[in-house]
């Protein structure tokens, strides 16, 4: 990416004539861990580690040039408050993905020098991780273990989609998950802890199709993957703080 290039969802910042006139850094997540001092006695709190972060922030200053300056600004904006996280990549951090809403109110403003100038000040509420990119999808072919390796020190909650007609046995690190009477193909979505099937625009509920247990977790370094039936395409969102 070039100075002050960024991608938020499906929008360039190039087609929307806008660049970042700041150097954005997230900030560091701060992790969830709760202190109890009401133990009579201690010599510190006592730590409970809830496992997770909080949200993190990102502070943008964008400046967008043209006779569109203004419907530009709205359509960024609109982006952002569509009540989900959107994909953002940004210039001074491109080879990660960050998942951002907008947070608090944005200030525009017009400086006296221009008339087709508008800078926008505004904080993004990230999510506490960001994920590689760009990061391609592993294939697992039938019976054959295939070694997946996870390039950063956090584990990541891989998406599974999986091909088969029948039964089928999915093996991770030695864990196995039965996945039953699959009629084309699966998806497997660890982020979500959900089964599902996907024609065209609508996902059904295949939860049931699964053995009870815990959805396939990729720790860092090397992790063993195999398919007893079938074939897999896996994306492993690796992801970092």
């Amino acid at each position: 990416m070039k100075q002050g290039e960024f991608t938020l969802g499906n929008l360039q910042s190039s087609s929307l004539n806008a660049k970042l006139m700041n150097y954005p850094i997230a900030t560091l997540p701060e992790r969830k861990i709760t202190q109890n001092t009401s133990p009579i006695g201690i010599d510190r709190a006592i730590l409970f580690d809830d496992g997770s972060y909080n949200n993190r922030q990102i502070d943008l200053t964008v400046g967008f040039e043209g006779a569109n300056a203004d419907e530009n600004v709205s359509k960024f904006l609109a982006k952002l408050d569509t009540g989900k996280y959107e994909d953002f990549r940004m210039f001074s951090d491109e080879n990660y993905t960050y998942q951002v809403t907008r947070s608090g109110a944005s200030t525009k403003k017009r400086p006296d020098y221009s008339a087709s100038y508008r800078e926008l000040t505004v904080s993004l509420n990230a999510a506490p991780y960001k994920y590689v990119y760009p990061a391609k999808p592993i294939e697992v072919k039938e019976n054959v273990e295939t070694t997946i390796k996870n390039p950063t020190s956090y584990e990541s909650k891989p998406l599974i989609h999986i091909t088969v007609n029948g039964d089928t046995d999915l093996t991770v690190n030695g864990k196995v998950t039965h996945i039953k009477e699959v009629k084309t193909d699966i998806y497997l979505d660890s982020a979500i802890q959900d089964a599902y099937i996907e024609e065209g625009y609508t996902m059904t509920n295949a939860n049931s199709k699964l053995s009870v247990g815990p959805y396939p977790i990729f720790k860092a370094g090397n992790n063993k993957v195999k398919l007893s039936a079938g074939t897999a395409t896996v994306e492993g969102r690796w992801r970092s703080i």
